[in-house]
């Protein structure tokens, strides 16, 4: 049985489109937040997208393959992992038998604290601990395909405790009755079954669903929420999810006035503000979270209190976000930030000082945006 894993983050990432051209330098990533700050289109959602990529890529073998070469980084406890990996067409002598399956790994390799854990070339392949390998399979990831091993047990637990959740924004749907109902009768069977179940064991579901075993099964955590919600909207008496027997769906529903709204009757901003604070006390240990556009359908009031909790609420969770808003810019330290520019198809980056910003938080926006404004970027 594998030893629990106390620490697990993302260090840094590199990568390269290889049919585009377009490239991003290596950036890294603090261990709490880092706010990727750039002008639209300079290359801030493709930094995300290739986290995501990535982390997919090493759990889950339905992952499309596309022209990608990385490097990534990633700190489980004391040991420092690199992982390298390039994808390039199928050879023109083997058959293809549609555009998903024109690719394959051309090259990978695995490193732990600098040794080499594993590396292919092409057809040669080999593995720490063994003299003979079997030929993988060309359309997965070496990680993926010796994910039983026991050699790769610590990399795997490690990266699926760090596997990313892009804070749920479809807020507008809902969970079947039927599936709503099947997983409902399994939460209840295994809090039922087991003593002392921490609500962690069920952080992986949809948001409705959450909410709805913290108000049934663990109330301090519900109030915990349902606070931090009336803090921003005080006009809201209850929140809870009910089923919507006209949809044959189960939906978020609030209090209003002593009048009930289901999901869809809510604005989409104060239900979005909803699902990020669920999320934010609910998700598990040591998620990696993406956001784009962090104030994308957010109120104005609603900003500084969720910066607030993804500052000061959970401190083992690691924050990759952009935003272009100022009150979310000035509200996180100018040292968190990771400036992206872009040079033809190079997407660059560097600190704020580097930059050349200014010494003080209250400088550092104004000097930004008057720097862009100088170059005539804006």
């Amino acid at each position: 049985m594998i030893e629990r894993i106390d620490y697990v983050k993302i260090q840094w990432i590199e990568f390269e489109n290889l049919k585009t051209g377009l490239k991003i330098e290596r950036i890294n990533f603090n261990e709490d937040i880092t706010l990727l700050v750039g002008l639209s289109g300079v290359g801030k959602t493709q930094v995300l997208n290739a986290v995501e990529y990535s982390l997919n890529l090493a759990v889950d073998k339905d992952v499309i393959l596309r022209p990608y070469r990385v490097g990534m980084g990633i700190l489980i406890d004391n040991d420092e992992y690199e992982w390298i990996y390039e994808i390039n067409e199928i050879s023109k002598d083997e058959l293809i038998i549609n555009e998903e399956g024109k690719y394959e790994f051309s090259f990978e390799k695995l490193l732990c604290n600098g040794k080499i854990i594993f590396e292919r070339k092409n057809e040669k392949v080999r593995v720490i601990g063994y003299d003979k390998v079997p030929q993988p399979k060309k359309d997965e990831s070496l990680i993926l395909q010796y994910s039983e091993n026991e050699n790769f047990e610590i990399l795997i637990s490690g990266i699926r405790k760090l596997y990313s959740v892009e804070i749920e924004l479809a807020v507008r749907g809902g969970i079947r009755s039927e599936s709503f109902s099947r997983l409902k009768s399994k939460v209840t069977d295994t809090i039922r079954n087991e003593k002392n179940v921490e609500f962690k064991v069920f952080s992986h579901l949809p948001v409705a669903l959450k909410l709805y075993i913290a108000k049934r099964y663990y109330l301090e955590l519900y109030i915990k929420i349902f606070e931090a919600v009336k803090e921003l909207f005080i006009e809201i008496e209850d929140i809870d999810v009910e089923e919507d027997n006209v949809r044959e769906m189960y939906l978020v529903s609030i209090q209003v006035y002593g009048k009930k709204l289901l999901q869809h009757d809510i604005s989409n901003g104060m239900l979005k503000t909803i699902y990020y604070i669920v999320e934010l006390f609910t998700m598990s240990e040591d998620s990696l979270v993406l956001i784009d556009e962090f104030e994308n359908g957010l109120g104005v009031n609603c900003i500084d209190l969720l910066s607030e909790l993804m500052l000061s609420e959970r401190n083992d969770l690691q924050f990759i976000i952009t935003s272009h808003h100022p009150k979310i810019i000035n509200a996180i330290d100018k040292d968190k930030w990771r400036i992206i520019d872009r040079d033809d198809c190079v997407v660059k980056n560097s600190g704020s000082l580097a930059y050349g910003i200014g010494n003080s938080q209250h400088d550092a926006y104004f000097n930004l945006i008057n720097r862009w404004e100088f170059e005539g970027k804006i």
